[in-house]
């Protein structure tokens, strides 16, 4: 029978042991099977060099497992001790602005700093040796959120000599990268290798194609960094385990390349109780695309409380908790560890919150924590061998958003964000949504639908075309086509690579930083005859083979096609020259897609679906906090009520259904 794993992150360092033995009994009415620990406690292990301690942790860990607790082991490498930093100082970060990242949080030291190299995986190795065949010890976190608080990217000297040979490798000889960024732009040729810098501060822009790879090369050290600890990792300790916990939408690092080095992946989710929900969802759907598995790492539990500014973030609502947990397990995590199990008493995040309160007794959010724990035991045998089957991808590429990142084109403009908007509109029809990379393998979907794509090379154009021809629906949007994979602008008329295939032209790029607005009119499709205003960005587009399925009303794009469609081999490629509001993008996007069988979906209502070889179950979850009703195309048990529902439901505020269909 599948065990979903639920429990807590849990930091014994920061309680005596009288205090410990008091949390596992507590632990366990709970229903928990599993904690993480260790991930922030090197000077604890290693309080001098080279003298490793253990004997504060493993009473714990043979406790935990006598009460049934899994223990899930973090390397603690992303805080070195002070005796590191006052041994190697040369170790510390350094900004853009070649200011130091000095001491006394976290995330710190440099990756590219031999000395902490080899001191992290010494303490990898030591820790793996010591846990390899103790019981309850079952995986390993490597470090902690790698690059959090925006610390991915170090420009010291070390980060610059490891640049330069990483720019060895790929270009082979200092014309190459000449000839990729385009260096005769303001008499910037390179001679020697060593004239290459990093792009620290500058009086205006960098080169594109320099900050491009600066940015991959900066990805590539942290992916490397926990290729190695994963790699020592699972030769010492071949039963367990390796995870990472990513942190969902962040940008710095390519977790696609990451995340070839994990067994399953795993993240960490705060909703903003006042945001949209499906922004966690989304962040949901992009851990579970990297390997189908996953966990979430820390779970929200209490109020979270802000490091740097000091301040004490809002309470939980009665219900929130139990909703994040199941909407966690509804889009396919196998695995909920909540942050954290008790709050500190001291450090930097006193104000952060966990199940416990700093007194530690019991009250709503632990009995919240307890009863979910309670439905998720009794659902795991209709859970057993479930998982997420979705027939809709979009395609986010870290590398388009490191272009974009640095030249967005339109003002305000964030491809995450337009990312969103896409996946915001396929999950409002109740299909699930893969998020992939360029290299997937498009064959697997009915829609792909590849945001502002505009780092385009021939094997990518191809294999679109190839998909689309087999019977696919693709989606492009503003900007597809206009760069080559160097950052470089395309030479060939806009799309580019993609004319032939969306069959268009773009005769002319209008953004608007004044609020100019144009009205359009769907001419074709499920939108015929209907109006709307777009700004921003407007492409001015001519048909070749494609058909205009919307054209501007006015000003100097009137009559002009701003939305087409070409009809290519078995399936159909659709072009948006303009950004559409978020209710119009819904309603185009929803004419796209595949009937799904629940119509209607009230905004607030998710609705998400594990299958397997029992069948389907169907998550309805409210996130609002009024009720909501809905018509389901039958009559299905509830998992959590006991009772058989349909065809009108109502579900309540906060409030989570379990179809078993």
């Amino acid at each position: 029978m599948m065990m979903i794993h639920y429990g807590a992150c849990y930091y014994p360092e920061h309680w005596t042991g009288e205090q410990a033995k008091s949390h596992i009994p507590l632990m366990q009415k709970a229903g928990f099977n599993v904690v993480r620990m260790g991930e922030f406690a090197w000077s604890k292990f290693e309080p001098e060099p080279g003298r490793y301690r253990f004997e504060w942790l493993d009473p714990v860990i043979k406790a935990l497992h006598e009460a049934g607790i899994a223990t899930v082991l973090g390397t603690p490498t992303c805080v070195p001790p002070p005796w590191v930093i006052y041994k190697y100082p040369h170790i510390l970060q350094v900004d853009r602005e070649g200011r130091t990242r000095h001491p006394g949080s976290r995330c710190h030291a440099c990756k590219n700093a031999p000395e902490f190299r080899f001191l992290s995986e010494q303490i990898t190795q030591t820790l793996a040796r010591h846990y390899a065949e103790v019981e309850g010890v079952i995986g390993w976190q490597t470090d902690n959120e790698f690059g959090c608080h925006n610390t991915t990217r170090c420009y010291c000297g070390q980060c610059e000599k490891a640049f330069r040979d990483w720019l060895v490798k790929k270009y082979g000889d200092v014309s190459a990268v000449n000839e990729a960024w385009g260096t005769a732009f303001w008499s910037s040729e390179y001679r020697q290798w060593h004239e290459i810098s990093v792009p620290r501060k500058m009086p205006t822009g960098c080169n594109p194609g320099h900050w491009l790879d600066f940015a991959r090369f900066s990805s590539d050290t942290a992916v490397q960094f926990h290729k190695t600890q994963y790699g020592l990792l699972k030769s010492i300790c071949p039963k367990h385990f390796v995870t990472h916990n990513f942190m969902g939408r962040f940008p710095e690092v390519d977790y696609y390349a990451l995340s070839e080095y994990v067994d399953f992946a795993a993240w960490d989710n705060y909703p903003d109780a006042a945001g949209d929900a499906m922004e966690t969802a989304y962040a949901h759907e992009i851990t579970r695309s990297f390997k189908g598995r996953y966990w979430v790492m820390e779970e929200k539990s209490g109020p979270t409380g802000d490091a740097d500014s000091g301040l004490l973030g809002e309470q939980p609502e009665p219900g929130e908790i139990r909703r994040w947990a199941w909407q966690s397990v509804a889009n396919g995590a196998d695995g909920i560890c909540y942050f954290r199990w008790r709050a500190c008493l001291t450090g930097a995040e006193q104000y952060w919150h966990g199940i416990l309160d700093h007194d530690g007794v019991p009250r709503r959010r632990y009995a919240e924590v307890r009863k979910t724990g309670e439905e998720l035991r009794a659902v795991a045998t209709a859970l057993d061998g479930t998982v997420i089957k979705a027939p809709v991808a979009v395609l986010r590429s870290f590398d388009i958003l490191w272009s974009l990142e640095r030249q967005p084109g339109a003002p305000g403009f964030s491809y995450d964000q337009h990312c969103f908007d896409l996946y915001r509109a396929v999950r409002r029809s109740g299909h699930n949504c893969d998020i992939v990379q360029a290299a997937a393998d498009f064959s697997r979907y009915k829609v792909v639908l590849a945001p502002s794509l505009t780092l385009v090379d021939e094997d990518l154009a191809t294999r679109l075309d190839a998909f689309v021809q087999g019977g696919g629906t693709l989606v492009l949007t503003p900007q597809s086509g206009t760069r080559t994979p160097t950052n470089a602008m395309t030479d060939k008329t806009l799309p580019g690579l993609l004319a032939e295939l969306v069959g268009i032209a773009v005769e002319e790029v209008r953004p608007y930083f004044h609020g100019q607005t144009h009205q359009i009119q769907f001419r074709q499709g499920s939108l015929d005859g209907q109006t709307c205003a777009v700004s921003v960005w407007i492409e001015l587009l001519r048909c070749t083979t494609a058909q205009p399925l919307a054209e501007y009303v006015d000003g100097a794009a009137q009559s002009r096609p701003a939305i087409t469609c070409n009809s290519r081999g078995k399936g159909s490629v659709y072009y948006l020259g303009v950004f559409l509001a978020r209710d119009v993008l819904e309603r185009f996007i929803a004419g796209l897609l595949p009937e799904f069988a629940v119509k209607d979906i009230p905004d607030g209502v998710e609705v998400s679906q594990r299958r397997g070889p029992q069948g389907r179950l169907v998550f309805l979850i409210n996130h609002t906090r009024e009720r909501k009703s809905l018509t389901l195309p039958g009559q299905y048990p509830e998992l959590l009520s006991g009772e058989t529902v349909g065809p009108k439901i109502a579900i309540s505020a906060n409030g989570v259904l379990v179809l078993k269909a």
